[in-house]
């Protein structure tokens, strides 16, 4: 049940953050954001192609392709191609990882990242990257098995739902992640349950977690002992 209920609640979180992103951008307050207003408050530029004076000449490719991404994700998060993000549209912008309409633009976005021979496909070289080099013996190891499990097919490609399932992040099992930190922390008496004393001795990690929202479930305690 806790795990459920944190799933849905990181969720929660993921779209009152975009909220309130999308009230800093929207600057002729229309409750929409335009590719203008993001670009003003992201880049500091009123047109795409404006080359920017605080921009380091070194870092100036770097930003022109993060403003191509980011470009391509708005209009896809642009679902009635008006032009303009509203506050749903906005969040399918801000979290596209949690969406499956997004999950497209996610997949071509990695691979322009990461598949260096450009063949549609992710092998265990292109996997690691340029750092994979200056890793130790056991990293390596380790990222091979990695690897290894998300290549379903056995046939040494990460393709398609294989590239996601490696850089999308599964919410489930960060919430179950964060419940079972939970329990190692706080179950003194490792029966599997948390008893109300259990919550009020170990307050502070309770404050620190994303499963009371940092604490503010706290202030309905039994609302939130219901669902352990």
């Amino acid at each position: 049940m806790l795990v459920i209920y944190l799933s849905l609640n990181n969720r929660k979180l993921g779209e009152e953050e975009a909220a309130d992103r999308l009230e800093e951008i929207d600057e002729n307050g229309d409750g929409n954001i335009s590719w203008k207003e993001y670009l003003k408050d992201s880049f500091s530029m009123e047109e795409e192609n404006e080359k920017n004076e605080l921009i380091d000449f070194d870092s100036y490719d770097e930003e022109k392709e993060m403003i191509k991404s980011d470009k391509e994700l708005f209009n896809a998060a642009d679902l009635n191609k008006d032009g303009v993000l509203d506050s749903k549209e906005y969040v399918l912008f801000y979290s596209p990882e949690e969406h499956p309409e997004m999950l497209p633009i996610v997949l071509e976005h990695t691979l322009r990242e990461r598949d260096t021979n450009h063949n549609g496909e992710i092998d265990y070289a292109e996997y690691i990257g340029e750092t994979g080099k200056d890793r130790s013996r056991e990293w390596l190891i380790e990222e091979k098995d990695r690897f290894d499990h998300l290549d379903e097919n056995k046939d040494g490609l990460l393709v398609g739902n294989e590239v996601l399932n490696w850089v999308v992040p599964n919410s489930e099992t960060i919430a179950k992640d964060e419940v079972d930190h939970l329990f190692v922390s706080t179950d003194e008496d490792h029966d599997d349950r948390l008893s109300y004393l259990e919550i009020l001795s170990n307050y502070d990690t309770f404050v620190g977690s994303e499963a009371t929202d940092y604490g503010d479930h706290l202030q309905n305690i039994n609302h939130f002992i219901d669902e352990l």
